[in-house]
C-alpha cells in the first residue's frame, strides 16, 4: 500500500487526492503515519489534520493556511480554500498533507463540493505533493473523479497468525491455532492487536491469579467467541464497540434511519454471504423498525454500510449477496429480531425467485440460502422457540429437497434427522408437517441404500395417510409409489408391479395419460417390466414417455434425461449396444453440463457408459 500510494502520487495520478479507505480498525491511520514518517526523511513539509469533527478539521486547515502565508483577511473573507490550494500547488520539493479520519466526508465540502473538486480538500498542481485522506467511506461518488481510492483490506490468515504469535508468543498455541483465531477475528488488525495483547497479559500472569473465564490460548479465545460471540475482556469489547458505534452514528446522521435494525437483522443470519433476497423490503416494512422505509432506502443503506467497510456487496454464481465482517456480525446480532429473520427466510424460500428446489438453474440461490436456514434452526426464543422453529420448518424442508436434488445426500439427511424429531415433538408424529419431513427423509435413505429404514418409514406414513386422507388422495398415492420403489430395490418385483399398476389406473382416470404424475408411475412400471424381462413392453413405455417429455419439458429436463438413461438400459439388454451407448453418452454430456461431473446422476451415467463400452469391446 505504501509503495502504491507513493508511486501513483508521482506518476499519472500526480495532483489527485488519494483516499485510503477501509473498515474501522483495519489500519488506515497506520498507513498514513508510515507515509508521513518516510517523507519526513526528505522534507519538513509534512502536515497532519484530524477530520473527526468540523471544529478540529477547520481549525487545522486554518492553521496550515496561516503557516503557508494566507492573510487573515482572506480567511475571514471566505477564500481560505482557494488561497490554501494555490500555495500548496506552488510549493517546491516534496510535501504531504494528511487528512485523517474523514469518515463524514461532508465536512470536506466547505462552501464547495468535494466530489466536484471545489471542496476544502481538492486536487492540486504540484508535481511532488501528496494529499492523503483516510476514511471509512469508500463510495466513489463521495470523492469524485479526481480522487484515487485505495481499499485497505483485513489481513490474511497467515499474516494474522504472525501478529498474534508476535504478541502472545508460542505458549499461546500453535501457528495453525493462531491462524484459525485470526480467521475468526476477520483479519482485522485492531482486533488482532487487542486480542494478542490480552493473551500476552493473561499468559504472563500465573494461572492461580487468573479470573474465571480468562484464557491465555488461541484455541481458548476462539472457543469463547464461538460460544457466545462476546469478547471475554472488557477492554477488547470497548475498543471494538466504539468503532461500530461511530460508524453507525455517522450513517444515522446522514439520514439512514434503518441502519441499526438492518445491521441487526443481517447479523442474525449465519456467518456466510447473505443473499439480498433476504433483505426483502416488502417483508422488512411489516416490522415497526422499518415502518415507512422504502426499498430504495434499504438499498442506499446497504451501499452506505459497504462504503464504511461494515459489509461487502458482492455477486457469486449470479447471486447478489451482502457479507458482514465476522466481528461486526458478533457485535450486532439481536435475538429480538429473530422472528423477522424467520419471516424473511420463509418468504424467500417460498418466492417465485427461488422457484422449485429441483430446478438446476436455481441451485446457486438455494445454496446461498442453505446456511442461513440451518442457522435459524438454532435460534433460542424462549417461550417463542416453537413458533420460531415452525416458521423455519417449511424453508428447512425445501432446503433439504434442494440438497437432495444436488446430490448432497449426507447433508440433506443430517438436516432432516434433526428436523423430524423436533416437528414431531411440537405437533406429534402423525401431524401432516411431521409426515412431510419423514417422507423426505425416507426418500434420502432410499437413495443412500438404507432400504429397510426407508421402507419402515413409508409403511408407517402410508398407514396414517390412508386413515386420514383416504386411499386415492395424492399424498397417499405418492407414498405408495415411493414404497413400491423401495420394494423394487429390495427385489420384490411382483409386489412393486402390482402397486404401480393400481396407482396408474387411478392416476389415468383422475389426471389423464400425460400428466407428470401419471408419467412418473408409468416410468417406474417400465423399470419393473425391464427387470422382469419384459423388454419390449418396457421399451415401448419409455419411448412413449420420452416423446411426451421432449414436447412438454424439453430435451435437457432431468425427467427427460432420466427416461433416456433407463431407455438406454433396455436397449443394452436387447443387444442394441451401439444405440444404447449413444443414448447414455448424450445423457452423460447433458448431466456433466447441467449437474457437474461429481453429481451422483452424472457418475451413474458414466458407470453405465463404461459398462456399455465394455460390452462393445471398447476401452
Amino acid at each position: 500500500m505504501l509503495a502504491v500510494v507513493r508511486d501513483e502520487s508521482h506518476e499519472e495520478d500526480a495532483g489527485r487526492v488519494h483516499v485510503v479507505q477501509g473498515l474501522g480498525g483495519v489500519g488506515k491511520t497506520s498507513v498514513a503515519v508510515s507515509v508521513a514518517h518516510r517523507l519526513q526523511r526528505e522534507t519538513d513539509q509534512v502536515w497532519w489534520i484530524g477530520a473527526q469533527d468540523a471544529s478540529r478539521f477547520n481549525g487545522g486547515l486554518t492553521a496550515l493556511a496561516r503557516q503557508l502565508g494566507v492573510p487573515d483577511q482572506e480567511i475571514a473573507a471566505g477564500r481560505l480554500a482557494d488561497q490554501l490550494w494555490r500555495r500548496l500547488s506552488a510549493l517546491d520539493g516534496p510535501w504531504l498533507l494528511v487528512v485523517d479520519n474523514a469518515d463524514d466526508a461532508r465536512l470536506l465540502d466547505g462552501p464547495g463540493r468535494l466530489a466536484l473538486g471545489t471542496g476544502l480538500v481538492r486536487p492540486h498542481r504540484s508535481p511532488r505533493g501528496l494529499v492523503l485522506v483516510t476514511s471509512r467511506d469508500g463510495q466513489p461518488g463521495t470523492w469524485g473523479a479526481h480522487a484515487v481510492l485505495h481499499r485497505l483490506t483485513p489481513l490474511g490468515d497467515g499474516h494474522g497468525a504472525d501478529v498474534l504469535l508476535g504478541l502472545a508468543g508460542p505458549t499461546a498455541g500453535s501457528r495453525e491455532e493462531a491462524a484459525e483465531l485470526a480467521r475468526r477475528l476477520g483479519g482485522l488488525p485492531l482486533a488482532l492487536n487487542t486480542v494478542g495483547r490480552y493473551l500476552e497479559a493473561v499468559g504472563q500472569r500465573p494461572a492461580r491469579f487468573r479470573d474465571a473465564g480468562e484464557t491465555a490460548t488461541f484455541a481458548g479465545f476462539r472457543a469463547s467467541l464461538d460460544d457466545g460471540g462476546a469478547f471475554p475482556h472488557a477492554g477488547t469489547a470497548t475498543a471494538l464497540a466504539g468503532i461500530w458505534r461511530m460508524s453507525l452514528d455517522l450513517l444515522t446522521e446522514r439520514g439512514h434511519r434503518c441502519v441499526r435494525p438492518l445491521l441487526e437483522v443481517l447479523a442474525n443470519f449465519a456467518d456466510a454471504p447473505v443473499p439480498l433476497i433476504l433483505a426483502d423490503p416488502a417483508v422488512l416494512s411489516e416490522d415497526e423498525a422499518f415502518e415507512g422505509v422504502s426499498g430504495a432506502e434499504i438499498w442506499d443503506t446497504l451501499q452506505a454500510l459497504a462504503g464504511l467497510g461494515l459489509v461487502d456487496l458482492t455477486a457469486a454464481s449470479g447471486v447478489d449477496t451482502v457479507t458482514l465482517h465476522p466481528l461486526v456480525r458478533d457485535a450486532h446480532g439481536s435475538p429480538g429480531r429473530y422472528a423477522l429473520n424467520v419471516r424473511l427466510l420463509d418468504e424467500a424460500a417460498e418466492s417465485d425467485e427461488t422457484g422449485l428446489p429441483e430446478d438446476v438453474e436455481r441451485w446457486p440461490l438455494w445454496s446461498a440460502l442453505t446456511p442461513h436456514v440451518v442457522h435459524a434452526l438454532t435460534f433460542e426464543g424462549g417461550s417463542d422457540a416453537d413458533r420460531l422453529f415452525l416458521g423455519t420448518w417449511s424453508a428447512a424442508n425445501l432446503v433439504a429437497r434442494s440438497l437432495h436434488a444436488q446430490g448432497q445426500l449426507s447433508q440433506a439427511r443430517r438436516l432432516l434427522e434433526g428436523l423430524v424429531p423436533r416437528v414431531g415433538g411440537v405437533f406429534g408424529e402423525d401431524h401432516p408437517q411431521a409426515l412431510t419431513s419423514r417422507y423426505y427423509l425416507a426418500s434420502i435413505l432410499d437413495d443412500q441404500g438404507h432400504l429397510d429404514q426407508a421402507r419402515t418409514i413409508y409403511e408407517d406414513i402410508l398407514t396414517t395417510r390412508r386413515s386420514t386422507l383416504g386411499e386415492n388422495h395424492h399424498n397417499t398415492l405418492t407414498t405408495r409409489h415411493n414404497l413400491a420403489l423401495v420394494l423394487h430395490s429390495q427385489g420384490h418385483h411382483a409386489q412393486a408391479r402390482t402397486i404401480y399398476e393400481d396407482i396408474l389406473t387411478t392416476r389415468r382416470s383422475t389426471l389423464g395419460e400425460n400428466h407428470s404424475y401419471t408419467l412418473t408411475t408409468r416410468h417406474a412400471l417400465a423399470r419393473v417390466l425391464h427387470d422382469q424381462g419384459h423388454l419390449d413392453q418396457a421399451r415401448t413405455i419409455y419411448e412413449d414417455i420420452l416423446t411426451t417429455q421432449r414436447s412438454t419439458l424439453g430435451e435437457n429436463h432431468p425427467n427427460t434425461l432420466a427416461t433416456r438413461h433407463d431407455l438406454a438400459h433396455v436397449l443394452h439388454s436387447q443387444g442394441h449396444h451401439d444405440h444404447a451407448a449413444a443414448e447414455i453418452e448424450a445423457v452423460l454430456s447433458a448431466r456433466r453440463r447441467l449437474l457437474g461431473p461429481e453429481h451422483p446422476h452424472t457418475l451413474a451415467a458414466q458407470e453405465w457408459l463404461d459398462t456399455f463400452n465394455a460390452a462393445r469391446g471398447k476401452p
